[in-house]
């Protein structure tokens, strides 16, 4: 079933962003696109770090509230009560945060660099976002179970998911689908940009953690990047009008 979610035309031929992409004709160069989150990172490191912190300090707050419900027992093996309502909780508390933080990667990426503050400023769409961030850890936990591939699939077919509701004011679903569309369309250089940031990632333990100072702010302008190479900021239609049905869309 088609859901129409076509970027605007604007009345003429020229094709957004988004139809670009799924056409898989963007010129992609992985190299071009490191080096520029890089380069957007050394300029904005500031604001990002900032706002890496404020999201470390909520997860350092909530794993001390959580503290009295866990049980470690003499095996080394633990248990956490209540488990499943503390994981809800923490998605609700975190999702507005970390869409936060894609997007003033987002809005570096679009030469309209914000403050900190700004990461703020999706907690009216917390329910939204919270729902979008709850689908999209149950497909990653399911595929991990599954055959491990999956799970990695969704983590980083998802990656444009929470941004898309809060740049398109797309439904959880639609944003998830489309998401997922993005990542097809592409996935080889975005893998590989992954891959990337999972070798650097490597780094953090052995020099005791100094490299997550580089490694956090940089994968969140990564991700503004890609955006805003591959979706940009085109409005997304969610429904078309009457006159559009027999034009061109995309099915999710």
């Amino acid at each position: 079933m088609a859901n129409n979610m076509m970027p605007e035309n604007n009345g003429d031929h020229t094709k957004t962003t988004l139809q670009r992409t799924l056409e898989k004709s963007h010129d992609f160069d992985v190299k071009a696109v490191f080096l520029r989150a890089n380069q957007m990172t050394k300029a904005n490191f500031a604001t990002l770090i900032q706002a890496c912190i404020v999201l470390v300090v909520v997860f350092v707050i909530i794993g001390a509230i959580t503290q009295p419900y866990i049980t470690v027992h003499d095996d080394g093996s633990f248990t956490i009560q209540h488990q499943s309502f503390i994981e809800i909780a923490t998605v609700f508390v975190v999702s507005p945060l970390i869409t936060g933080l894609y997007m003033l990667g987002l809005s570096q990426a679009r030469n309209t660099p914000r403050t900190v503050f700004a990461l703020f400023d999706y907690i009216p769409l917390i329910f939204l976002l919270a729902l979008t961030q709850l689908v999209n850890s149950i497909l990653m936990q399911l595929g991990l179970v599954l055959l491990i591939i999956p799970g990695l699939y969704f983590w980083m077919a998802t990656s444009f998911s929470l941004m898309l509701v809060a740049d398109k004011s797309l439904t959880p679903l639609k944003a998830i689908l489309l998401s997922c569309r993005v990542f097809n369309a592409y996935w080889g250089q975005i893998t590989a940009l992954f891959m990337i940031m999972a070798v650097l990632a490597i780094t953090i333990p052995l020099t005791l953690g100094l490299s997550l100072i580089w490694i956090m702010p940089l994968y969140f302008s990564l991700i503004g990047v890609l955006y805003e190479k591959l979706i940009g900021g085109e409005q997304v239609r969610t429904e078309a009008k009457p006159k559009e049905r027999n034009e061109s869309s995309f099915d999710a």
